[in-house]
């Protein structure tokens, strides 16, 4: 099962370029069985997805988001809380909150904006980090995978997608399909993945 965890739509990101429903187009007519719709400091209402999910079956929407803290971009996926929609994380803080509530960090496009990460990924480490997408300096592939690999956590591509043309470039393949979110988020918890780039 394909599927994207990193997809900004127009409609709640300010850099974002396309509608939510021409995203899951392109995705779909790009071979992807899923997206995360990742908004910046936004998710997606409950009632739109299931709209959407409806809408589109058997192709799968999901709400995650995008947080900026301590200078780094972190998704957050696998809660529906308003809580998240702060601006005003501290990345220790997020980091309690996603942990005591079940949910799943990925750091984004690491080493993007500084020359090393500027959140303290040894003491609250993510579950994952992006080691592919359209923003993820093509340079720092290799510092990426020794930092996942001393860290002890996987990879993830994404697309990090802001217009229709960048799904697809990236994403990941997981071992079974899920009918939900729970059975999603077991299928990232337990590794039962692959990062694939075109």
């Amino acid at each position: 099962m394909k599927i994207d965890f990193h997809v900004h739509t127009k409609e709640r990101s300010a850099c974002g370029r396309a509608s939510e429903e021409e995203q899951i187009r392109a995705a779909m007519a790009a071979g992807l069985d899923a997206v995360v719709f990742t908004d910046h400091h936004r998710l997606v209402p409950e009632e739109r997805l299931k709209e959407l999910n409806d809408r589109y079956t058997p192709f799968k929407i999901l709400s995650g988001i995008e947080i900026n803290t301590n200078g780094e971009d972190v998704l957050v996926l696998g809660l529906q809380d308003v809580a998240l929609e702060s601006s005003k994380w501290a990345y220790s803080d997020l980091h309690a909150f996603v942990r005591e509530h079940g949910g799943f960090i990925i750091l984004a496009h690491p080493f993007r904006y500084h020359p090393q990460v500027n959140i303290e990924v040894e003491r609250f480490t993510p579950d994952a980090l992006e080691v592919h997408s359209v923003n993820t300096p093509v340079a720092a592939k290799d510092r990426i995978r020794e930092l996942a690999s001393h860290l002890e956590i996987p990879l993830l591509c994404n697309s990090d997608a802001h217009s229709t043309d960048s799904l697809g470039a990236y994403y990941n393949v997981l071992e079974m399909t899920f009918s939900d979110e729970q059975e999603m988020m077991a299928l990232l918890r337990s590794g039962r993945f692959t990062c694939h780039h075109r």
